[in-house]
């Protein structure tokens, strides 16, 4: 199948991106992929791939999440990680993107999206939730 062919499929496929499912990480799969050497869980639908990794944190369990398009055609935009993440791990999570300054940025020609999904008993101290929000003086 031609190059133009497999992405206009993709991107037939991924109109409807259909039910999550849960694929099993395996032993086979951590050695021809490194990265997934510690991953506990991989989701995927016809749009998208979800690779989860536990993480200790001062603050908890903190899920390391990456996102990534089937394909590799285009990002991923903030609506779709949000439903992703509400699909996922629940309606209350709140998850964060981190964008590291260019000298610590990963480098990859991937379009992957790395989200930290918070565990629901910590209260983001920050963000459109908080009274402060978009530059109210003292919550107001």
């Amino acid at each position: 199948m031609g190059k133009v062919r497999q992405t206009a499929l993709l991107k037939a496929l991924a109109r409807n991106p259909g039910e999550w499912k849960e694929k099993e990480v395996t032993d086979d799969m951590r050695r021809d992929f490194p990265h997934l050497l510690y991953c506990e869980r991989v989701w995927f639908n016809n749009k998208h791939e979800c690779q989860a990794f536990k993480v200790l944190s001062p603050i908890g369990g903190v899920w390391q999440l990456n996102v990534v398009r089937h394909g590799n055609l285009e990002s991923t935009d903030w609506q779709e990680k949000q439903k992703i993440v509400h699909d996922l791990f629940g309606p209350e999570v709140y998850a964060v993107e981190i964008y590291p300054p260019i000298e610590h940025e990963w480098r990859t020609n991937l379009k992957i999206s790395v989200l930290w999904v918070l565990p629901s008993t910590w209260a983001l101290p920050f963000g459109l939730h908080v009274a402060g929000a978009w530059g109210k003086p003292n919550g107001n």
